[in-house]
């Protein structure tokens, strides 16, 4: 660990997800290449149907700014307007269809027992929520069982590094911000957000970058780390 604050005392933790926990990026990408498959065995035009739902994604969003918080909401509606505009029959129907398998595969991942074995163990001393801008299932990912609630963005919550989420969370906890330490790996979005939000903060690095290298103007973490398994010092 590298400390950049002096840590007060930590009455909650919360984590990201996607790129904390787990890799989102693998996990994504088969859940997209499923979806395209699925729709691709029931639409026959719809071969390859990336490029023209993300089309559809972006012009749901410019007209409804918000639904960029949402990733589930603004994916449902790429699809069933993308679906309408095909002239699918029962194309709402469809996309209903389609949403659901998708954030089925979405969260489709084993975590190794190590996570478990932490999430277990931090869980035992302090509880712990999620605080995400996408939409994974920690039931799904089998993570439920640790965490006293998930924060996902959506239409009445803006993404990290808004406040939304985290402030959402310190209530929901009945705490105070600054009693809570966040962790993530995203420097924007978790540690500057959970800052800004009154929360102490910790930089979840494993490739080890140089946090000079990310950015001028970034409010530093509590303190940086390289591997989960060194959260064990906050046992």
């Amino acid at each position: 660990m590298i400390h950049y604050r002096p840590l007060g005392p930590i009455a909650a933790i919360s984590f990201d997800l996607d790129d904390t926990l787990y890799d989102n990026g693998p996990l994504i990408r088969s859940a997209e290449a499923k979806l395209q498959q699925w729709l691709a065995e029931r639409v026959k035009t719809l071969a390859d149907s990336g490029p023209y739902f993300w089309q559809w994604r972006q012009r749901v969003i410019s007209e409804d700014p918000m639904l960029a918080h949402d990733a589930t909401a603004s994916r449902h509606q790429a699809l069933s307007r993308g679906l309408t505009a095909l002239g699918v029959n029962q194309a709402q129907g469809l996309a209903d269809a389609a949403m659901a398998h998708f954030l089925e595969w979405r969260s489709d991942c084993t975590l190794g027992p190590e996570i478990h074995l932490l999430l277990e163990q931090l869980s035992s001393r302090r509880p712990l929520v999620a605080i995400s801008n996408g939409n994974a299932d920690i039931e799904r990912l089998g993570l439920g069982k640790y965490f006293k609630g998930a924060f996902h963005a959506g239409a009445s919550r803006r993404m990290k590094p808004a406040p939304d989420l985290f402030l959402a969370a310190a209530q929901h906890l009945k705490l105070t911000p600054k009693a809570i330490l966040h962790i993530g790996d995203h420097l924007r979005d978790d540690i500057q957000g959970a800052l800004q939000a009154g929360y102490q903060a910790a930089w979840y690095n494993p490739e080890g970058l140089s946090i000079k290298s990310q950015g001028k103007g970034l409010l530093l973490p509590h303190f940086e780390f390289q591997s989960l398994a060194s959260l064990r010092q906050l046992l």
